[in-house]
Formats: structure tokens, C-alpha cells, sequence
């Protein structure tokens, strides 16, 4: 699998390490980020992304969802990972087009697995 850069935003330090770690074991290019802000500023510096995997609940400020629609706004088709633990039911309502939610705490290869599933199918 060619690599594939990805944004990666939570802001659960521990959480984030781990995930990343992970995603970058499976050969991911992984933009680190651990607020909407800075998630944010990685979307607009540009380059190719071939996704993005947001947690719902950021903290104060934007939520995933907002940063999700930002990501979209810049790069229509990109494939859009939701994480959370409290947010399931908002997904349908709040969440971008043809995005996938994984309810935490999940296995980071259940992300990998989601993203390798919508890169592959945007690549078609």
C-alpha cells in the first residue's frame, strides 16, 4: 500500500499516541494534531490528504464535526473517520456524507481497518 497521509485529531494525549502509533505501523503518513484549531490549520496548509480521523468531543471551541465539514469544504471526497464515546447518536444528524463512526474505545486496527476500507473504495 503506497503511503497515505492522514490528520489525526483527539484530544486525549494518551489516546492520540497510542492510535498514532498504530497508523503510522501500518504505514500512514499521520499529521498529529490534538485540537480543532490546529486540526484545522493542517486542512488549509494544503497537500494531498487521503484522510481524517476526528474525535466528536475536542473541548473547548469547534467539534469534530466542524472540523469534519471544514476537511470536506477543502477536499470533497475525503474519506472521514468519526471516533467517540458519547457522540453515536449525533453522527447521523451532524456528521459529513459518506463518513464511518467508531465508538470508543476502539482498537486502533479497527481505525486502520476503516481507513484502509475508504481509501481503497475512493481510489476506485
Amino acid at each position: 500500500m503506497p503511503n497515505h497521509t492522514i490528520i489525526f485529531v483527539d484530544d486525549d494525549f494518551i489516546c492520540n499516541l497510542d492510535i498514532c502509533e498504530i497508523l503510522r505501523e501500518a504505514d500512514f503518513i499521520v499529521v498529529t494534531t490534538y485540537c480543532a484549531s490546529a486540526a484545522i490549520e493542517a486542512i488549509a496548509t494544503g497537500g494531498h490528504l487521503s484522510g481524517l480521523v476526528t474525535d466528536i468531543d475536542l473541548g473547548p471551541g469547534v467539534d469534530g464535526f466542524e472540523v469534519a465539514r471544514r476537511a470536506r469544504a477543502a477536499y470533497p471526497d475525503l474519506p472521514i473517520i468519526y471516533i467517540s464515546g458519547t457522540a453515536a447518536a449525533r453522527h447521523a444528524f451532524e456528521g459529513v456524507a459518506d463518513s464511518t463512526f467508531l465508538s470508543k474505545p476502539c482498537p486502533p486496527q479497527q481505525i486502520v481497518a476503516a481507513l484502509n476500507r475508504a481509501i481503497r473504495l475512493e481510489a476506485v
